[in-house]
């Protein structure tokens, strides 16, 4: 069986399943039995998923939600300065929640080459891990979406103070 590139718990988690399943067939069970280990693994991984899917879709929402309220507000930006986010703090949480999602989507790519390892192959699987693929790329879109939005809130924001410091530096110039 060819050694596949997948994270260290997963390779760990495939040796221990390997290791029950030759256990399993060892004792004299059929193969089908012996496969249970891994059946019983990827169901409760698909019900992860499952759960994952449901999540991002939540969090996928508030950033379709949240990135044209955004834009709303910034034609009115002068009124809206309590937004202003010169640390950039949101927009930096922003960017470490797309890094976990991708490190999520890594993952779940490991996940699948841990059952290809093991010589498993599942529909439903392959399924939860397309859309929960499709709905952490969406997620991430929609969060860039909402960081330039946030970017271009504060630049009119700014330029905003900047034009009432520029017309009161006038007005102190010819009193």
């Amino acid at each position: 069986m060819p050694h596949l590139p997948i994270g260290t718990s997963a390779r760990r988690l495939v040796e221990s399943v390997q290791k029950l399943e030759r256990t399993l067939s060892g004792a004299g069970l059929p193969h089908f039995v012996s496969r249970m280990p891994v059946w019983w693994l990827c169901w409760q991984y698909c019900r992860m998923l499952d759960q994952k899917i449901a999540r991002m879709k939540r969090i996928a929402h508030k950033f379709e939600r949240w990135g044209p309220a955004i834009r709303r507000i910034s034609p009115t930006a002068q009124e809206k300065m309590e937004m202003l986010d010169l640390d950039h703090s949101m927009r930096a949480d922003i960017e470490f929640t797309k890094t976990t999602m991708l490190e999520l989507r890594d993952y779940c790519e490991d996940i699948g080459r841990m059952f290809a390892q093991l010589g498993y192959e599942s529909a439903g699987l392959k399924r939860r891990q397309t859309a929960f693929i499709e709905v952490l790329e969406t997620s991430c879109a929609l969060a860039s979406y909402m960081q330039e939005a946030l970017t271009r809130h504060d630049e009119t924001v700014l330029a905003l103070l900047r034009a009432e410091a520029d017309a009161t530096s006038a007005a102190a110039a010819r009193a």
